[in-house]
């Protein structure tokens, strides 16, 4: 099982694809949503991707882009 962690995680996505990103930090398969937000006001977020591509996802969870890094993890 991995954790958050004060980098953002890097990931390949292709055309088509459908990422459900955990927004809550209580997921236990960060960066994606497992469902443990259940019962609070919190959302996942839904992304959709129309060409090949890397992304990079917040993983310290303070990014003022959510769900994308931008760079807030350096100042932690």
């Amino acid at each position: 099982m991995k954790g958050w962690q004060k980098c953002p995680y890097s990931l390949n996505v292709k055309a088509g694809e459908r990422l459900i990103i955990c927004q809550c930090g209580k997921t236990a398969d960060p960066p994606y949503c497992d469902g443990s937000h259940k019962g609070s006001e919190q959302r996942p977020c839904f992304l959709n991707f129309e060409q090949d591509k890397v992304v990079n996802i917040c993983g310290c969870l303070e990014s003022k882009s959510m769900p994308y890094c931008d760079g807030s993890h350096s100042r932690l």
